[in-house]
């Protein structure tokens, strides 16, 4: 078979969840031509996918010394580094990002210069929203360390972050489609950890550094009414328009299963996008739900407050839930690990609260469910 014949088949496998036969295709094909730097890159990025990134490394380097320019295999191995959780080098090269895929071409070419480093005492850094919500809101933490260094921050963020931010104290904050305000250097908020020289090591353990609108929690508790119960709130899908929310997202039927087998809790749909059918069935299993109550960060960050636990798969609403304070188990599958949440560990360095339950095996969510339903039992608050 011609060795772009392997490779496809190799993608038409991992497209399909076996990822064990795209590698067997990837591998047939750097043998046949030890020069296809596609074959390398391939099978190093399921090897991180898998949860292997230290074996991926020096695929992924290989692609890269065979093709320098090319971007996916660039980006692969920023996420590698990252993954194995050496940030030291993940950082550097996580810049790659804009030289890939839906990012290539969307770096503002202000005239005022890139903060790399240089005193910012007295200046305006305009901080750049960028990516999903997820990752907005994870390093929005490091606000306060430019602040901490004199400076005066203005971030541009989705509206739906806006009324967050502000309320927390990290405005003022701008939509960037609008006018933007002067300033005297800017960056995206994805790369000041690496200007920092933030590593696994030196990352700040902070319980909360965002807060909810004592407003917003208080409308929400005339809502909920008196506590009678454990409250947990649920999220079970992030954007469902997105390729790896098919391994992110746990399906419906397992939450509601869960739902179901445990009627003495109170559960609270945080899940703002769930469909007609979807808010339905909850409502039938006894869930609590506000369709339509929910139009921004603000309002999740509020009713948050008042669960005593957050279940949850890898969205923003882990995110949030971890950066309020609030204790959160996040769900994880076991293919296309996300960096952030490491590797063969039940914590997270970026969230003192969070727990993390990871699938046992591709697609094994039934486990993941089986330990949530035991050790909801056991929680106190």
């Amino acid at each position: 078979m011609h060795t772009e014949h392997l490779i496809d088949a190799g993608n038409q496998a991992r497209e399909a969840n076996d990822p064990e036969t795209a590698l067997s295709y990837y591998a047939q094909a750097f043998a046949q031509d030890r020069h296809s730097a596609s074959a390398f890159n391939n099978y190093g990025n399921v090897l991180r996918e898998t949860g292997d990134p230290v074996g991926a490394i020096p695929f992924l380097q290989r692609s890269i010394q065979l093709a320098p320019a090319h971007p996916t295999a660039q980006f692969n191995l920023a996420v590698a580094y990252l993954l194995a959780g050496d940030y030291a080098r993940g950082w550097t090269q996580y810049e790659t990002r804009w030289n890939y895929e839906h990012l290539a071409g969307t770096l503002p070419a202000f005239t005022q210069p890139r903060w790399t480093g240089q005193d910012i005492r007295n200046k305006t850094v305009l901080i750049m929203g960028e990516q999903g919500h997820g990752d907005n809101i994870q390093f929005s933490r490091f606000v306060g360390d430019l602040r901490a260094r004199g400076a005066k921050t203005v971030l541009a963020v989705d509206a739906s972050l806006k009324p967050l931010f502000e309320g927390s104290g990290l405005g003022p904050c701008v939509i960037p489609t609008d006018l933007l305000p002067e300033f005297d250097v800017w960056t995206p908020i994805m790369s000041v950890p690496g200007v920092l020289g933030t590593t696994l090591d030196n990352l700040a353990r902070v319980q909360a550094y965002l807060t909810a609108d004592a407003g917003l929690q208080q409308a929400w508790q005339q809502k909920l009414g008196p506590k009678t119960r454990l409250r947990v709130g649920f999220c079970w899908s992030g954007r469902r328009d997105t390729w790896i929310n098919r391994h992110k997202a746990m399906p419906f039927e397992t939450m509601l299963e869960l739902i179901r087998r445990n009627p003495n809790y109170e559960w609270i749909n945080l899940q703002c996008d769930a469909t007609e059918e979807e808010e339905a069935a909850l409502v039938a299993a006894g869930v609590r739900a506000w369709p339509g109550a929910i139009a921004n960060f603000a309002d999740s960050a509020a009713l948050i407050m008042h669960c005593d636990v957050v279940l949850t798969v890898d969205t923003a609403v882990a995110h949030l839930s971890g950066a309020l304070g609030r204790p959160v188990w996040v769900m994880l599958s076991q293919y296309a690990l996300d960096w952030r949440w490491l590797l063969d560990r039940d914590s997270s360095p970026w969230y003192t609260t969070a727990t993390l339950y990871r699938q046992p095996a591709l697609g094994d969510w039934t486990t993941v469910t089986e330990r949530i339903h035991k050790f909801l039992s056991w929680f106190k608050v």
